[in-house]
């Protein structure tokens, strides 16, 4: 089914006193993992489940200002109650600094992340992203495989970046392109971010750059990495935002320690091209004394059977590079909360572009608890339809992911199978989050010619 989400205006065509917010992600408290022998404010997180244990892992890496740093192992029943998970049974680790140490620490300086590849062989269903320190002004790039997550083998010669920037590194499938989608700094100690891909974990594409920060920032901020996720078609970036303290320098002139890092949110159609959305925190620094009051950085995406979400992220209370707490902290989502459009005090109403509808359900995300939701279709120039208007349309109030209108006289909405119609929403203290089903976003051309010539919009991947 397709999903209209609403990060931006690309989908709609109507916009009457209704304004755009982006979610709210909500801390699990019960759920934060601390590591008592180890600062994991740069642990990254990665979680997956075990299909032979049927447990499920997350590694992690300890990470403070001070080398050694160590790649580490935790492990859990439900994906939410996390422990250490002792590795000294099944890796053989000279020089073995903790019990759930996956890799030598001469062989390791950062983990930058863990790559779950469903298209690998079994022996290299994981992949882990190595940097290496080779001196204090280079890093070198390591590709290292397992089959579980626990047993760890380097792959020789895998350079997945010629030149190294400092975690975070990030891939992902990205089904527009075919590949293996990169995000990466394109070097050490330089807070931009590139863009580059593989089809075969053996060749790599030359980075190219993608974001950085521009006026609507703050005062010298850094993007300091971005994980990003297939999500609905689309691509999730969990973009980190550092905004330096200028009061505190690092050991040269360039390089801000002190101050906050929150995250914010850019997407992209084809997993290449990102774009910012509101410069309004995502997942925003805590208050005083909490687990992320100082630093957050989410870096893996869950989604549960429900449709609802799962962020995991490190975390620090203190200012970037500053001691103090640490932990790896859960955060729950609605089902597409990522962004979502809001009557301003009063009714407003939305309407999308001619959408080429070819039959079912078309679900709606809404909250309107307190207030309602109502629905008309029109005709794809804008003309109500018999039957579907906001006058027949039943009144929805409360809280439902995938919520069906219903009209006055039981009108189906199959009835226009195959007809370009818009979809118009009006709410009254109410959010929108999503639309979806079997629909496709017509341009004016591509409109035009279907309703006119009987001509179907081709499938273009990435747009």
């Amino acid at each position: 089914m397709a999903t209209l989400l609403f990060l931006d205006d690309h989908h709609l065509n109507l916009s009457r006193n209704v304004e755009r917010r982006i979610g709210s992600p909500q801390r699990l408290d019960e759920y934060t993992y601390r590591d008592p022998l180890n600062e994991i404010a740069w642990g990254y997180p990665t979680v997956f489940r075990d299909e032979a244990s049927g447990k499920w892992r997350m590694t992690y890496q300890h990470c403070s200002t001070t080398f050694p740093r160590i790649p580490l192992l935790a492990e859990s029943d439900d994906g939410l109650r996390w422990q250490p998970r002792d590795t000294t049974r099944e890796v053989a680790i000279a020089g073995r600094l903790r019990d759930n140490q996956l890799l030598p620490v001469d062989e390791f300086s950062e983990w930058s992340t863990t790559v779950i590849d469903p298209y690998a062989p079994p022996e290299e269903r994981y992949k882990g992203l190595v940097v290496e320190h080779t001196s204090r002004h280079f890093l070198k790039s390591h590709l290292w495989v397992s089959p579980d997550g626990v047993r760890w083998t380097e792959r020789p010669g895998a350079e997945w970046q010629r030149i190294a920037g400092d975690p975070l590194s990030h891939a992902f499938w990205n089904e527009a392109r075919q590949s293996f989608t990169f995000v990466s700094r394109p070097d050490w100690t330089d807070r931009r971010l590139t863009v580059y891909e593989t089809k075969d974990w053996r060749t790599f594409s030359e980075p190219e750059l993608a974001l950085q920060a521009d006026a609507l920032d703050t005062p010298l901020a850094n993007l300091y990495g971005m994980p990003v996720f297939p999500y609905e078609g689309i691509y999730i970036g969990f973009l980190w935002v550092y905004h330096p303290s200028q009061e505190v320098k690092g050991f040269s002139p360039h390089k801000f320690l002190g101050g906050n890092v929150d995250c914010q949110l850019a997407y992209s159609l084809n997993g290449r091209h990102f774009m910012r959305g509101l410069r309004t925190p995502f997942v925003t620094n805590g208050e005083p004394g909490e687990p992320d009051a100082g630093c957050v950085y989410p870096s893996h995406l869950r989604q549960l059977k429900d449709g609802s979400l799962l962020l995991y992220a490190s975390a620090s209370t203190h200012e970037h590079a500053m001691p103090g707490a640490t932990s790896i902290i859960t955060y729950a989502l609605r089902r597409d909360g990522f962004a979502y459009l809001r009557s301003n005090g009063g009714a407003g109403t939305i309407g999308t572009k001619p959408l080429l509808y070819r039959g079912g359900d078309i679900e709606f995300n809404v909250q309107s608890q307190g207030g309602y939701a109502k629905v008309q279709l029109t005709d794809w120039s804008g003309q109500p339809l018999e039957g579907y208007t906001f006058d027949e349309s039943l009144p929805f109030s409360g809280d439902d992911p995938a919520w069906k209108p219903q009209w006055q006289g039981g009108k189906c909405i199959d009835e226009l199978a195959g007809q370009a119609i818009r979809v118009e929403v009006e709410l009254l203290n109410a959010r929108l989050y999503a639309i979806r089903g079997e629909i496709a976003s017509l341009y004016a051309g591509q409109c035009w010619r279907y309703v006119h010539e009987g001509i179907e919009p081709t499938v273009r991947p990435g747009f």
